[in-house]
């Protein structure tokens, strides 16, 4: 093996503040929007943030890709409104960035497994970005002391794609110029990291220890409670 991957929410990583983000990006958005049309309220806004909202689930579920500024451009459509564009910059940054002012934190022993992989093995990141993209998230890596571990990065904002899309696992193995069968995924979802995974010849390891709805059924090669455990299931892995 040569090369061990990370999922990056509910893996090395807990968010239990989007609500309160939310709020926060809905208060900006009408404070710069008010400014350009007065009569706006709070009630306009939110129920724009609601229809960008689920043009971006929808977005998802498809395994579409979605950013800020495609999300933006539904809010401000449904507004009827044609913002300028250094405002929508604005809110579009301060959209994806409040992440960091109300950061999520990390998954317990997520640190030192991820600086154990990289003590033995090349080390990426594959991720789902939602409403924070990989610029972001990086910065919270960063924040974290952990950014220097990993060698390469895929996130659905810069790829156009979601897991189990191939493309997203196919970012870093290319990158890394590392074959499928030497490599290793962990990951909390079934559906996404494991599948996603195992479909392009990668080994899997499922992490269920953070994620309410993940069962040890799996087709992962180990799976894992805990992140203290990684260690021995890499060594499984091994031989």
């Amino acid at each position: 093996m040569k090369l061990v991957t990370f999922d990056f929410w509910n893996t090395l990583f807990l968010d239990r503040d989007e609500s309160l983000r939310n709020q926060k990006r809905l208060s900006f958005a009408l404070e710069r929007l008010q400014k350009h049309k007065p009569s706006l309220n709070l009630n306009d806004v939110s129920e724009a943030f609601e229809v960008a909202s689920e043009y971006f689930n929808r977005q998802w579920y498809e395994l579409r890709a979605c950013t800020m500024d495609r999300h933006f451009q539904q809010l401000s459509g449904h507004l009827e409104m044609k913002v300028p564009e250094d405002v929508a910059a604005e809110i579009v940054k301060y959209f994806e960035t409040i992440l960091l002012e109300h950061p999520p934190t990390l998954v317990r022993n997520a640190a030192e497994s991820v600086k154990y992989a990289a003590s033995g093995w090349k080390v990426g990141l594959i991720s789902d970005a939602g409403y924070s993209p990989g610029s972001t998230l990086k910065k919270l890596l960063e924040q974290n002391e952990i950014h220097d571990a990993f060698q390469s990065f895929s996130f659905s904002n810069e790829t156009g794609y979601l897991k189990p899309s191939p493309e997203c696992f196919w970012r870093v193995l290319k990158e890394l110029n590392i074959e499928p069968q030497h490599a290793v995924h962990v990951g909390d979802l079934e559906e996404t990291d494991v599948i996603g995974a195992k479909r392009l010849g990668m080994k899997a390891i499922k992490y269920i220890g953070s994620n309410p709805s993940s069962t040890r059924e799996s087709i992962a090669d180990v799976v894992i409670e805990d992140l203290s455990e990684l260690p021995q299931a890499l060594s499984a892995l091994q031989t």
